[in-house]
């Protein structure tokens, strides 16, 4: 009887160690990318960086600052996932420097997915960094406003017309497994792309190609409608493109952010 005692009293505490370290997270780093939302808008943010333990996290973004969140439950669910909530503070560089934020955490950290979401209530009429584990879709890795200067080629004149501070928008769909494009200019009028192409090259960039339609202004005020193709090249955040009309004056070409524009611009403005 004494030796069954024993031999229950020790099946009784290995069992209990191995629930132990079944149940205990593992303090991990996670690499991730967000779909940030705020009052006025949204964006997306990649190389961000999350260091998960059952105590504490820390998140890095380039972008978004540093934070800082004590770890008030990390709970194993029945499916075997990790439910996370926290709160604490996000340190942003400002225009009157760094300050901190008021910020909480929240998580779900399973084999299939893993997702969190840092919300900022004071920044921007509140902000939600949506953070996902994993390589950002390169319909989000695209989607943005790119800034540049623009000028036109045709078979009749070159360097025409260089204007600074044009936009060219690119939009990730709500799936963010496809982006469309639009670029208006006064003079060749709305671009529109309804699908672009996406290729990620090994040094990081990307190569964009599509087709679509320019509605142009014509001389009566009347806008006539042309087949339009668009290839670029975005890299580091900044977009070189083309915008070619075929039809247009024996072959029409914007392009922008090209690297002579701050030349072309200069030479037209010496005239």
């Amino acid at each position: 009887m004494v030796t069954a005692v024993m031999l229950f009293s020790v099946f009784t505490s290995c069992s209990s160690d191995e629930d132990v370290v079944e149940d205990k997270f593992t303090a991990q780093t996670f690499n991730t990318w967000s779909k940030v939302v705020f009052g006025y808008g949204s964006m997306f943010d990649a190389g961000e960086t999350l260091n998960v333990s059952d105590s504490k996290a820390t998140f890095h973004s380039d972008t978004w600052g540093d934070g800082t969140f004590t770890v008030s439950e990390l709970k194993k669910n029945a499916d075997g996932s990790y439910s996370l909530i926290g709160s604490g503070t996000i340190t942003m560089a400002g225009h009157g420097g760094a300050k901190d934020y008021e910020a909480t955490i929240t998580g779900n950290i399973a084999n299939s997915a893993k997702t969190f979401t840092i919300s900022i209530p004071s920044v921007m009429g509140g902000t939600v960094l949506n953070a996902t584990v994993g390589e950002m879709p390169m319909a989000a890795a695209i989607d943005g406003t790119y800034k540049g200067g623009t000028y036109v080629n045709s078979k009749y004149f070159l360097h025409y017309q260089p204007t600074e501070n044009e936009k060219v928008v690119i939009k990730a769909n709500d799936a963010l497994d496809a982006a469309s494009l639009s670029y208006t200019s006064e003079t060749w009028g709305a671009f529109t792309f309804e699908t672009v192409s996406v290729t990620k090259n090994n040094d990081g960039s990307f190569t964009l190609s599509a087709e679509g339609k320019t509605l142009m202004p014509g001389m009566n005020g009347e806008s006539k409608e042309y087949a339009a193709t668009f290839e670029g090249t975005l890299t580091d955040g900044a977009l070189v493109a083309t915008f070619s009309v075929p039809a247009v004056m024996g072959g029409t070409t914007v392009y922008f952010n090209a690297a002579d524009f701050d030349e072309v611009l200069a030479e037209s403005q010496s005239k």
